[in-house]
């Protein structure tokens, strides 16, 4: 079956902005992000030492990106979305003894909408996130309407 997405390349398109993050040691390092260089000790998955993991810094930045997209079909769809909460669950398999992928579970939360109204804003906020559409394909993504708020544990 033919995708209904048009490959569209990057030459085609107008750059808003570029930034850039630096790694180090790999899952046993440090990253560096943004150009305030934000510091964080990178670790392995399920390790007790301080840190994050990679699977983390990507589920939060999906989270953080699908939040925006939300945001923007939100105002053209007439519906607040400001106070939106997003869970990215994102989990890493292996497709075989040397091949990894990872799949994605998004859970969100707008106050003062129905199910179905959510579902219909989570489709069309998918068809826009760039995170969506940079893993449109590669990865399975599960969206799920939740229909009372996220549960913030403090730091």
């Amino acid at each position: 079956m033919k995708s209904p997405y048009r490959r569209i390349y990057m030459t085609e398109m107008k750059k808003l902005f570029t930034t850039s993050s630096i790694a180090t040691g790999g899952r046993n390092g440090d990253a560096y992000l943004g150009p305030q260089r934000l510091h964080l000790k990178t670790r392995p998955a399920h390790s007790k030492r301080e840190g994050t993991d990679p699977e983390e810094m990507f589920g939060a930045g999906y989270a953080a990106c699908f939040l925006s997209a939300l945001g923007e079909v939100g105002k053209r769809m007439g519906v607040d979305t400001s106070c939106a909460q997003a869970e990215a669950f994102v989990s890493l398999y292996a497709k075989s003894e040397t091949e990894y992928v990872l799949g994605v579970e998004l859970r969100v939360y707008i106050p003062g909408q129905s199910e179905e109204k959510t579902h219909e804003l989570l489709d069309i906020a998918h068809r826009t996130c760039p995170y969506s559409n940079a893993t449109r394909g590669n990865i399975e993504v599960k969206l799920v309407a939740l229909t009372g708020p996220l549960e913030i544990a403090p730091a």
